[in-house]
């Protein structure tokens, strides 16, 4: 947790928030140069990705750059990439993005080259999507089924269904908001969790009472600290529930219904526990209930665009730029 910044911290506090943090998806985004808070970057994703120049990414290009990151991923080339590929890969970005954060003011540009030279780190199906992309049920993936996933996500990006992917497909779309119909459905999940007295709204009073109540279920030996062994317990419970739905999901009735609470209440402490790594202040190794809190309080106001002392459910997947 050395070296975290104040700024990185408050990218995360979100936490919070039913758990408290909205996740995010793992498939390459796409937006028109300088919409947003990322465009550039974007943008820069499909100069990188339009290998003939013309200002657009092609399906073609698309699934030629994939299979290039899947010649990267399936590490002993046998034509199939299993779980313990990923996750070398995954633990390399880690890695290299410790390196960046850890690497001198003077060396940071060094270190960020070597970040990108140490790349491709994703890949479609490579994640909370695997067990979906594996279609055959062989435990790994082709690279057929790694570019039937990368076509899946060429066609949601592909807005205006023009067969390319450009600036054009990013801008927003009336009607669907800013995180679409999926995001406005989470936010709304969401708030109904943290609204306490069901008023529409949520008040920092309730947003803190919310954390206060997650910290509680961290804090396992009740000693006013949540220490990582603490985050790890919760994380190890988030895998045993995970693996329980799993195996009763085919079935209906009761046990079902409990196995899916149970996931989704360790779901959220999972999600709480990224905050919680991220908040700690004065850098001892554990998060104290007044530094959550003050974690809390600063998500609160970031989230509170209008500044009137709520969230509101159209707000509560936003951040000032």
């Amino acid at each position: 947790m050395k070296g975290m910044t104040m700024a990185k911290k408050e990218l995360l506090l979100g936490a919070v928030a039913a758990g408290l943090l909205l996740s995010g998806a793992a498939a390459p985004a796409f937006a028109a140069k300088g919409e947003g808070r990322h465009g550039p970057r974007h943008a820069a994703m499909i100069e990188r990705l339009d290998a003939n120049k013309d200002g657009k990414v092609s399906l073609d290009e698309f699934k030629t750059n994939i299979s290039a990151a899947f010649k990267t991923f399936d590490a002993d080339g046998d034509g199939q990439v299993t779980k313990d590929e990923i996750k070398a890969r995954h633990d390399a970005f880690r890695d290299a993005r410790k390196a960046v954060r850890d690497a001198a003011d003077a060396d940071k540009d060094k270190a960020r080259e070597a970040l990108r030279a140490a790349g491709p780190f994703m890949l479609p199906g490579a994640g909370r999507m695997f067990d979906r992309a594996d279609t055959d049920r062989n435990g790994t993936l082709s690279e057929a089924e790694v570019l039937a996933s990368a076509e899946k996500i060429f066609e949601r990006r592909d807005s205006n269904k023009d067969g390319a992917i450009d600036t054009a497909d990013a801008r927003p779309h009336k009607g669907k908001g800013h995180h679409g119909k999926g995001g406005e459905e989470r936010a709304e999940r969401m708030l109904k969790r943290l609204d306490a007295n069901s008023d529409g709204k949520v008040s920092q009073e309730e947003l803190l009472q919310r954390a206060s109540e997650t910290f509680q279920r961290f804090d396992a030996d009740k000693n006013g600290e949540v220490t990582k062994a603490e985050v790890d317990a919760r994380r190890e419970a988030f895998r045993d529930a995970r693996k329980a739905f799993r195996e009763v999901k085919a079935t209906d009735g009761e046990a079902k219904a409990a196995a899916r609470e149970a996931l989704r209440e360790a779901r959220i402490d999972r999600m709480g526990g990224r905050m919680f790594e991220r908040a700690d202040a004065d850098k001892n190794g554990t998060l104290t209930k007044a530094e959550m809190e003050t974690a809390a309080a600063a998500m609160f106001k970031q989230r509170d665009r209008n500044g009137d002392g709520f969230i509101t459910a159209d707000e509560m997947g936003r951040r000032h730029k």
